[in-house]
């Protein structure tokens, strides 16, 4: 994905979805723009069979902590937020707002309280696992700087997150060029990909 579709998505979110009760325009990321483009996406190619569809990805949270944790924190502070959606939503026109709405809705509910409600957190991933839906994620992120990663021999020509085959996740990851771009990578069966790819590529030349 380009920093010219990412800047396209930012604007086209920006202009339609709201937050909250007072409908407050909402401030979107490169992130939040390019995950709920890829779900919108590869809902409408799978055309999973459950009645509601689970996202989950990770957010940090060593600056959202009170007192926040240095960034030079060497450990495990990290939460796995969910947002669920119905499938028809997801296979609807407005499916890319709707995606947008639910991550930026539970990025909000953690600003000032990340740990607020942690005791639910498991039950609630749980409860929507007993249905057996299938299970969107997100796995790695464009702030890893994996291209910049050098074992003495180079720096890599192309990274990829394997496990992504078994677990159905998309991975994240910032580009070789370091342009501002996001490398997408996901493992899907032929002909979930054709589609996929279809949807992705029309989907992006729409945008003005």
């Amino acid at each position: 994905m380009t920093p010219l579709d990412i800047k396209k998505l930012k604007k086209l979110a920006e202009s339609k979805v709201v937050v909250g009760d007072n409908k407050k325009k909402i401030r979107v990321t490169s992130f939040t723009v390019t995950c709920a483009y890829l779900l919108s996406c590869a809902v409408k190619a799978e055309q999973p069979n459950c009645e509601r569809v689970p996202f989950i990805f990770s957010v940090d949270c060593r600056a959202r902590l009170d007192p926040p944790i240095p960034g030079t924190y060497f450990g495990n502070s990290v939460v796995s937020l969910l947002v669920i959606a119905k499938r028809e939503e997801l296979l609807g026109e407005e499916a890319f707002f709707k995606s947008v709405l639910g991550i930026s809705e539970e990025l909000n509910r953690i600003e000032g309280d990340v740990l607020n409600g942690a005791d639910r957190w498991m039950p609630k991933i749980q409860s929507v696992m007993s249905e057996r839906p299938r299970l969107f994620s997100v796995a790695g992120s464009p702030r890893f700087e994996v291209y910049d990663v050098d074992f003495g021999w180079g720096r890599p020509k192309k990274v990829d997150v394997t496990s992504v085959d078994k677990t159905g996740a998309f991975s994240l990851s910032e580009t070789r060029d370091h342009s501002g771009g996001i490398q997408i990578g996901l493992a899907l069966t032929k002909s979930q990909m054709e589609a996929f790819s279809t949807v992705f590529a029309q989907g992006l030349e729409s945008l003005e």
